[in-house]
C-alpha cells in the first residue's frame, strides 16, 4: 500500500492508514453502554470507506498530552492503549519513509477531511485524494475484491458468498415494514469493495471495506488478470472488426468490453475485415481509388455471367477474397 501511495502521492495519509491496519480496531463497543458507543464512532463514518473512517479519527484526536488522549478515547468509545500503539506504529513507517516525506505539506500528520458545506474545489480535491487512497489499498488487497450479489452479500475469490461485516458503515440495515418504491433501487450499496481482512467467524465476513470501481481493478491487477475473447465480428458502425473481450480476476468478471480483434489474432481479424469491408458489404464508406475500381470490376463479371446463366457467379466472392487475402496484412479497419 505504501509503495504504490509514493507514486498516487498520498503517502502521508496511507501512513495513517496503514498504521491503523497494523493494530487491533481502537473502536470499542461495550455492551451495556452499545448505543451510545455507536452514535459516538457515527462522527467518524464515511458513508462508503471504512478505511478514512481511520483517517477520521485520526483527525480527531488531540495531539497534546497523553491526559487529553485519554479523555477523548473515553468520550468516544476508543482504546486508549490502541491509540498509543497506532501512534507508535506510524512514527515507526515515518522513520522508514523518512526521505519520501521531506517536502510534504505541514499539516501532512493529520490531512483535513471537507466537511459538506466547505467549497466544491475543496470536495473534488479530497474526492480526488480519496481515490489515490483507494487505489494504493486496493494494489495490496487485488485478493480480497468482491462483487455485489444481493444486499450485504458479495461474491469474492474461489466463488466464495461474503458478508459485509454489520459494524461497516456500508453496513445496509433493513428498516422495518420498508418497501422500495416502483423503479428505487433497493440499495445503494457499490457493485465492487475491497476488504481490508476476510475472516471466518460465524461466516465470512469482509472487514474494513471500501467502494472500488471496477476498471481500477483491471488497471492495477492487469498483471493477475485472464482475458476471454468471443464473438469477433465486422462492425459497420464502427469501421472495424470488434470482438468482446471478458476481464477475468480470481474467477470474477471485472468487465467486459468491446476491443480491436486484430490485437487477439492478426490473421483472423485481416480475413474478417476482407470479408466483411471489402468482399460481402458493398456499400462500405471506403473512398479509395482501387475498391471503386475493383467494385467496378466485380459487377461487370458477375453481370456477363448471369446473362449466360452461369454458376460461376457464386465463386466470384472467393476469388475476391483471396486477391485481397494475398495483398492486405494486418488490417482490419476501415481507417
Amino acid at each position: 500500500m505504501l509503495m504504490h501511495a509514493r507514486v498516487e502521492k498520498v503517502l502521508p495519509e496511507m501512513l495513517i492508514i496503514a498504521s491503523g491496519l497494523s493494530i487491533p480496531d481502537p473502536r470499542e463497543r461495550p455492551e451495556e453502554k452499545k448505543e451510545l458507543a455507536n452514535a459516538a464512532h457515527k462522527a467518524f463514518a464515511s458513508p462508503d470507506s471504512d478505511f478514512l473512517s481511520l483517517l477520521k479519527i485520526w483527525q480527531a484526536a488531540p495531539d497534546g498530552s497523553a491526559n487529553a488522549l485519554r479523555k477523548f478515547c473515553r468520550t468516544n468509545f476508543l482504546s486508549f492503549t490502541r491509540m498509543q500503539e497506532w501512534r507508535d506504529v506510524w512514527k515507526q513507517l515515518c522513520d522508514l519513509f523518512a526521505s519520501d516525506l521531506r517536502g510534504s505539506p505541514a499539516d501532512s500528520e493529520n490531512p483535513q477531511i471537507p466537511k459538506q458545506n466547505q467549497s466544491v474545489g475543496s470536495l473534488n480535491l479530497w474526492e480526488k485524494q480519496s481515490n489515490s487512497i483507494h487505489r494504493s489499498i486496493l494494489v495490496a488487497q487485488l485478493g480480497h475484491i468482491a462483487v455485489k450479489e444481493d444486499r450485504n452479500l458479495y461474491k469474492t475469490s474461489g466463488n466464495r458468498e461474503v458478508m459485509i461485516f454489520p459494524g461497516s458503515n456500508l453496513y445496509e440495515r433493513r428498516e422495518k415494514n420498508a418497501k422500495p418504491k416502483p423503479g428505487q433501487d433497493k440499495t445503494k450499496q457499490p457493485a465492487w469493495i475491497v476488504a481490508g481482512e476476510i475472516v471466518h467467524t460465524s461466516q465470512l465476513f469482509a472487514r474494513t471495506v471500501a467502494k472500488v470501481q471496477a476498471d481500477w481493478i483491471a488497471e492495477l491487477g492487469a498483471h493477475l488478470c485472464t482475458y476471454k475473447h468471443s464473438e469477433p465480428h465486422w462492425n459497420e458502425k464502427a469501421g472495424r472488426v470488434t470482438c468482446v473481450e471478458k476481464v477475468m480476476l480470481h474467477g470474477l468478471e471485472i468487465t467486459r468490453r468491446s476491443i480491436d480483434f486484430i490485437k487477439v489474432d492478426p490473421v483472423a481479424a485481416t480475413q474478417l475485415f476482407i470479408r466483411g469491408a471489402l468482399v460481402e458489404h458493398q456499400d462500405t464508406a471506403i473512398t479509395l481509388r482501387f475498391y471503386a475500381q475493383n467494385n467496378a470490376l466485380r459487377q461487370k463479371i458477375e453481370t456477363m455471367l448471369t446473362r449466360v446463366r452461369s454458376n460461376l457467379v457464386y465463386a466470384v466472392e472467393e476469388r475476391l477474397f483471396r486477391f485481397y487475402n494475398t495483398r492486405l496484412k494486418n488490417i482490419s479497419s476501415i481507417h
